[in-house]
């Protein structure tokens, strides 16, 4: 079970260089968020206020697990998932086209089933998604809602190409 964390009223977007309270809250989400993960032992980031290149790897790390673009930018859908996991992640359905669509179709494609990876979520996506979902045990509806994100996001963990983006003594 993830856990879910308070995410601040306002948003600040912080970036590498960022300083502050804003970013030693940011850091013990990482850590909150990377624990309900399994991966802390493998990545951690200290929490001192400042976002510098662990912080970054960090935040890149889980855009990747989670499909969104991996910039190191912290912006709102960067901080709904840090805070939120799998809940803060969008729900996809037929029509959608993004980055985490092309993760899911990514996840799906490395389970076996067959779907063009091109980020468009169309009728072939929604079939090749229901295979998925049957295959995980889970509520076969063609749509990725927080449990097919859950699962989306943990074998991810260490695939390609998010293991890629661990530190150097942790890739296989």
């Amino acid at each position: 079970m993830f856990t879910t964390m308070a995410i601040p009223p306002t948003l600040p977007i912080l970036t590498n260089r960022s300083k502050g309270p804003s970013v030693r809250y940011l850091q013990r989400l990482i850590n909150l968020r990377l624990q309900d993960l399994g991966m802390i032992s493998t990545i951690s980031v200290l929490v001192d206020g400042v976002f510098g290149p662990e912080t970054t790897m960090a935040v890149k790390y889980l855009q990747c697990v989670s499909g969104l673009p991996v910039n190191g930018k912290v912006k709102q859908t960067t901080w709904l998932f840090i805070a939120g996991g799998p809940s803060g992640l969008p729900m996809l359905s037929i029509g959608d086209n993004s980055t985490q669509v092309l993760a899911v179709q990514q996840t799906v494609l490395n389970a076996g089933i067959s779907v063009l990876p091109d980020g468009c979520f169309g009728e072939e996506t929604a079939i090749a998604l229901k295979a998925y979902q049957h295959q995980k045990g889970l509520v076969v509806d063609g749509v990725v809602g927080p449990q097919t994100w859950n699962k989306v996001v943990r074998s991810r963990l260490q695939d390609l190409p998010c293991a890629a983006l661990l530190p150097n003594p942790y890739r296989d």
